[in-house]
């Protein structure tokens, strides 16, 4: 990649991350980018272009294939509960980042959850749903209800996810004021571990339905 487009999707990430794809101009990337406006058509051809290109090389980088591929891990009871405790702390802790390219997949989650934008069913797709399905198909190997499965995923997604996403002036309302913010965000995702290793009782591999 050249280094005009380097710079542009540099900048674009940071205030995409930030604002959002709807309060982030392209007279406002190409400014922090220091490039001519007409660059971001001629390498991305519209700012959705441009949002898709930074969140495809932003999941690509800094998620992987580790939160959709966890369970492919698992051979025994042992080795479910570090897959599961693996997805956990993974979903958990990328949420909630504040440090390097992760930092700004958190941003990325946080403003499609409150102003999602005309790309929210491509995050959707290609890195929600692969996610959710990974950790499906952990449950699944616990749970034969296919009800229960999905009331599990929801529950689990939706406890860490509360956390990760709530605005960081709530969190001193919960967290104890001697303990650190990550400290707490890791004690959080290592409950919710423990409740779903108490609940659950591994079976055999078997897919999700």
């Amino acid at each position: 990649m050249d280094a005009t487009k380097e710079s542009i999707m540099a900048a674009a990430m940071r205030l995409f991350a930030e604002k959002g794809l709807k309060l982030v101009t392209v007279r406002e990337i190409c400014m922090a980018a220091k490039v001519n406006i007409a660059l971001v058509n001629y390498h991305f051809h519209n700012k959705n272009g441009l949002y898709q290109a930074c969140v495809e090389r932003l999941f690509r980088e800094n998620t992987g294939d580790e939160l959709c591929t966890t369970d492919a891990t698992v051979a025994d009871a042992r080795s479910w509960r570090a897959a599961v405790r693996k997805w956990i702390f993974g979903f958990s802790r990328g949420l909630r980042s504040t440090r390097g390219g992760t930092a700004l997949v958190a941003g990325f989650f946080r403003q499609e959850v409150v102003h999602p934008s005309p790309m929210f069913d491509l995050v959707r797709k290609r890195y929600v749903i692969p996610m959710r399905d990974c950790l499906l198909r952990l449950v699944a190997m616990a749970v034969e209800n296919v009800l229960e499965q999905r009331r599990w995923v929801e529950s689990i997604w939706s406890q860490l996810s509360s956390y990760a996403l709530v605005d960081a002036s709530w969190h001193p309302v919960f967290r104890p004021a001697d303990v650190a913010v990550d400290g707490w965000g890791d004690s959080i995702a290592d409950f919710v571990y423990r409740q779903v290793v108490a609940g659950m009782k591994y079976r055999a591999k078997r897919g999700a339905r």
